[in-house]
């Protein structure tokens, strides 16, 4: 686990970026003589690992060890696009990173989107120290510590599980706790009050925060014209898109995507 702050002065960020390909592409043979983090946001990428292949899709985690050749084992058959970053570790933090799992889904990933960009960003303003990558790099793994240890100690009902599912897959609709609970043949009260009980949180809830994580998502990890993102989470209304996004942030979509401006990145 995580959780010693002196672990962290042995990390150190090299160099990164964000990687985007808009036709068939296969990653290169190669071994790195750093850790790196790949954080898909786009399509899917066919990987050959040390422990086998992997398949990574929107929202996947994937830990590349030093001195340990990778490469793609297929094309890919859309456009592809993900975060790759390159760090040390000290000793004392090698052991704990060998021992976390070698990749993971989060979801829609939209808090280690941030985390990306928000280095990517800061590395290359000259005004702030390599402590602040150093740092930040720091909060990715805690993040995906995090996120692990959760994941293995959640046991959600079948239902719960199932009806957030599909309200992430339907998050381009405009959804409301009626529409979800006949869709499953329940009173909306009822399910209201599961979600409370298990998330701490009321259904209608559950869904505004599902339908802003998803414009979040897109507002980090592509570059989409504001209105496509309105179309895409279920608005016809562009002018209430934005009222509903900036009453729920409290920040504009323009000013949040603008906040972490500078990302290096390598088109193909």
């Amino acid at each position: 686990m995580i959780e010693n702050h002196d672990y962290f002065k042995g990390l150190r960020f090299e160099y990164g970026g964000r990687f985007s390909s808009r036709e068939a592409w296969i990653h290169p043979q190669h071994t790195n003589t750093t850790w790196e983090i790949i954080f898909m946001i786009e399509g899917c990428a066919h990987l050959s690992t040390a422990w086998g292949n992997v398949d990574l899709n929107p929202g996947d985690f994937l830990l590349l060890p030093p001195g340990k050749p990778h490469s793609g084992y297929e094309y890919s058959k859309n456009s592809v696009s993900f975060f790759w970053l390159h760090f040390h570790a000290g000793p004392e933090l090698e052991e704990i990173i060998e021992n976390l799992p070698h990749n993971a889904s989060l979801g829609t990933g939209t808090q280690m989107a941030l985390l990306c960009r928000q280095l990517l960003h800061y590395s290359v303003l000259k005004d702030y120290p390599a402590q602040v990558s150093d740092a930040l790099i720091g909060m990715i793994l805690t993040e995906y510590e995090i996120h692990t240890r959760t994941q293995d100690k959640r046991h959600e009902s079948r239902l719960l599980s199932d009806i957030r599912e599909w309200i992430r897959i339907n998050s381009d609709r405009r959804l409301d706790a009626k529409t979800v609970a006949e869709h499953f043949g329940y009173h909306e009260d009822h399910l209201t009050r599961l979600f409370r009980q298990r998330y701490g949180t009321g259904l209608k809830n559950y869904i505004n925060e599902a339908r802003t994580d998803k414009i979040r998502s897109l507002l980090l990890t592509t570059d989409l014209p504001l209105k496509e993102i309105a179309q895409q989470t279920g608005f016809d209304d562009y002018k209430a898109f934005l009222q509903y996004f900036t009453y729920h942030e409290s920040v504009t979509p323009t000013a949040l995507r603008e906040q972490y401006y500078k990302t290096p990145t390598n088109n193909r």
